[in-house]
């Protein structure tokens, strides 16, 4: 059988990307830097349709995983480096939808400090080992090329040696971006002094020729002094500087820093899930008239052209009458948000942008009480709903919902990450690429060659041997096939993942019974005729990482393939036969 190798991680293959460099720009960071301070380069509003990297101190993220949850909602990110998660290393972070690579705090220092990245399982992504002292992780991702991000935190009072900030810079590939709290204040970040921390960061980046995303808005909030400082910072190397736009959050999100927003300039599509049927809201008798599978389709001269007609017949009838999922990036659910909650939250947000405009005594104060009011109805209605979750797992219930409800419960999932391949020297990071690659690994491993001299001789002579598919005699198992075959084939069927046609065991099973009739007449031809259509020498290969293997090695990987579902029917009615004469001879 051949194969069409799609790699399918739950997402299209690749977004179009085109890279602008300017020679004159390498050796001038500041020039880009004072360009927009005078409003030559003009901050874009963000839009949630570009590839996003987010920089975030959250000030212990354990306590602020419902506020990540929302940025992660409203922004779909490709990567999130956080500072000040305050975590050691018993302390677990797992979040759907993205892999952590974390570097925690130095044990006896109060677990303060630490950094993490978490990266979008929907992008190639590959995490860096770093040799530093300093609080930083890095990863590789690939959203419109291969950039790294690198996530730094740089404690106020601890002496960093500028040597440790250029080996740091030194070990990361480019083209890269640094996100992190520096801690450091300039004049040319904003603020109204600068410091030794300051001077530093500013021959770090003059040193190494890169460039200062940051404009003139505030990243901090210091509530003793009710003042913004800028102490957050992003910087990339100078052939990203044209295609990168920065931003800063206008909400603290339950921290005392604003989260930074680094966005590609242009507006490219976010990849998108590919949607799928759900039957659970399915209307199954429109379905059935829809589905009319008639003689004249099954009747045309060409097999294959017939086989064509009943995938068309189906997949439009399944079009208009099953609903499908978006398309979007999945979102966090909160089952626990309510009316009360949202009306807290908005007086809470309403008393914020009043305090920012005048930050009074008076105005502070009533932003802190409608701040607390809006925490504590949160955590009000979170253990009302985590009670009724409880309450709902009785002896009534079914085993598959209690080991649901169990999983849900205790964050067990399954999840796939899109890994970057390495074949040699060469890295593959772009989806089609590394599909390609996972094709031609596949295919090698299933090459002629790949066999023993032994085997390619027994193969090579049975091969050579005629088959004749025409009997002496009419024998039972050789006889047309009867409707109690068909509906047993897919009484037992289970309701997997469909091929390349999009047809699922539950459409077949939901057809009527002239349909069915019709459906049973093209196996029958295709069984006395011997014509195989051509739609089933395809399908889709998913490649599954074997455990405890180098997920950048293409060999390292099972091809697991998803045919036809009409060809698997008609090859369960043949085996159930084939069965059946073994065990009576």
């Amino acid at each position: 059988m051949n194969c069409r190798f799609i790699l399918e991680f739950y997402l299209p293959l690749f977004i179009k990307h085109h890279i602008f460099y300017h020679r004159d720009l390498v050796y001038l960071p500041y020039v880009w830097r004072s360009l927009a301070k005078n409003g030559s380069c003009a901050i874009k509003p963000q839009s949630t349709n570009q590839s996003t990297n987010l920089s975030w101190n959250c000030r212990g993220i354990r306590s602020k995983l419902q506020d990540l949850k929302g940025l992660i909602n409203y922004f779909h990110p490709v990567c999130i480096g956080l500072q000040e998660t305050f975590l050691s290393t018993n302390n677990p972070l797992k979040l759907r939808g993205y892999n952590s690579v974390r570097r925690d705090a130095a044990t006896g220092s109060n677990h303060s400090g630490g950094v993490c990245i978490l990266t979008s399982n929907l992008y190639p992504s590959t995490p860096l080992s770093l040799h530093t002292s300093l609080q930083a992780v890095a990863v590789q991702v690939h959203a419109r090329t291969l950039v790294t991000v690198c996530s730094v935190y740089l404690p106020p009072h601890d002496d960093i040696r500028q040597q440790d900030l250029d080996t740091l810079v030194d070990q990361l590939p480019t083209p890269f971006i640094l996100l992190g709290d520096f801690n450091g204040h300039s004049a040319l970040w904003g603020s109204d002094v600068t410091n030794s921390r300051g001077r530093q960061i500013e021959r770090f980046i003059s040193n190494n020729c890169l460039c200062l995303l940051n404009n003139d808005e505030k990243t901090y909030f210091h509530e003793p002094t009710r003042t913004f400082h800028s102490l957050d910072l992003a910087i990339c190397s100078p052939e990203l500087m044209p295609l990168l736009d920065f931003n800063v959050g206008n909400d603290l999100y339950n921290s005392d820093h604003f989260p930074l927003i680094v966005s590609y300039a242009d507006s490219g599509g976010v990849i998108q899930y590919p949607p799928r049927y759900l039957f659970q809201r399915a209307d199954w008798e429109k379905f059935m008239q829809l589905a009319d599978v008639t003689e004249s389709m099954v009747c045309t001269a060409d097999i294959t052209e017939a086989v064509q007609n009943v995938v068309d017949c189906i997949i439009n009838a399944a079009n208009n009458s099953i609903p499908k999922s978006s398309s979007r990036p999945k979102r966090f659910r909160r089952p626990w948000w309510n009316e009360a909650c949202r009306d807290s939250r908005r007086e809470e947000k309403k008393q914020w942008n009043i305090f920012r405009r005048y930050p009074t005594t008076e105005n502070h104060v009533a932003f802190k009480r409608a701040k607390a009011l809006a925490r504590r109805i949160r955590r009000r209605s979170q253990r009302e709903s985590w009670i009724h979750f409880i309450s709902s797992i009785t002896s009534s219930i079914s085993s598959k919902q209690l080991w649901k409800k169990v999983k849900a419960a205790n964050g067990i999932y399954h999840e796939f990450s899109f890994p970057v391949l390495n074949t040699g020297n060469v890295t593959h990071s772009a989806p089609l690429d590394i599909a390609n690659t996972l094709g031609h690994a596949l295919a090698q491993v299933s090459a002629h060659d790949s066999y023993s001299s032994d085997f390619r001789a027994i193969k090579n002579r049975a091969e050579r041997t005629p088959l004749r598919f025409t009997a002496r005699s009419a024998l039972p198992y050789n006889s047309e096939f009867r409707m109690f075959e068909l509906q047993k084939a897919l009484s037992l069927a289970h309701d997997t993942s469909p091929g390349p046609d999009g047809i699922t065991y539950n459409m077949l099973r939901h057809l009527n019974t002239t349909s069915l009739s019709h459906l049973l007449f093209l196996f029958n031809r295709i069984w006395t005729e011997q014509k195989y259509p051509s739609q089933w020498h395809e399908a889709i290969v998913i490649p599954i990482l074997k455990p405890g293997k180098d997920s950048s090695n293409p060999l390292n990987y099972r091809p697991i393939a998803l045919t036809s579902c009409l060809c698997k029917t008609l090859e369960r009615m043949v085996n159930a036969r084939l069965v059946f004469e073994l065990e009576k001879q």
